[in-house]
């Protein structure tokens, strides 16, 4: 199950990345700093480029910084330095307010830290309902209608629990 759902974000991934490299002007500078960044394979060596991404081109198209903000936030997950999950999630929030999957990976690194639990209720449900309109549209290019209605499950399974334990861990800090 683990790698399953591991398989499924990498998919997700992939065609966030897809997304941001379509909205960049081939051969820009934002392109070029962009296809360095999808070629480093030294975690720390990408992670200063994603950081030089953000200062350098603070004003480039909102889903591309969400991109760049998910994949920060994918290296500080790995390195478990959670303070920069949340700081990097919220930015991609901010930027590409219905990426689900920041949503829900925000909300539950609120609840496993036990902070923010108010946010992280809010970006759970906030999810669902997205995951309820996504519904009705077709599957993504690259994936089958069969993988699509399972990320979609999967997802809007993970939204329930993420939002119920955050409000368990909201009701257990009033008592």
């Amino acid at each position: 199950m683990k790698i399953r759902v591991a398989l499924m974000l990498s998919a997700l991934l992939l065609g966030l990345v897809s997304v941001a490299n379509a909205q960049l002007k081939a051969g820009s500078p934002e392109d070029e700093a962009y296809q360095k960044i999808q070629a480093e394979k030294d975690v720390d060596a990408k992670l200063a480029l994603l950081l030089e991404f953000e200062k350098k081109f603070p004003s480039t198209n909102n889903r591309t910084l969400a991109t760049v903000y998910m994949m920060a936030m994918d290296i500080y997950s790995d390195k478990n330095i959670t303070a920069k999950i949340a700081e990097y999630g919220d930015k991609a929030i901010s930027k590409d307010p219905e990426n689900v999957s920041a949503l829900l990976r925000v909300s539950r690194n609120y609840s496993a830290e036990r902070t923010n639990l108010a946010k992280a209720v809010e970006y759970a449900e906030k999810a669902k309902t997205l995951l309820g309109g996504m519904r009705s549209q077709p599957a993504p290019t690259g994936q089958t209608d069969a993988e699509w209605k399972q990320w979609l499950d999967q997802n809007a399974q993970s939204a329930d629990q993420y939002s119920s334990y955050a409000k368990m861990l909201q009701e257990r800090a009033g008592k």
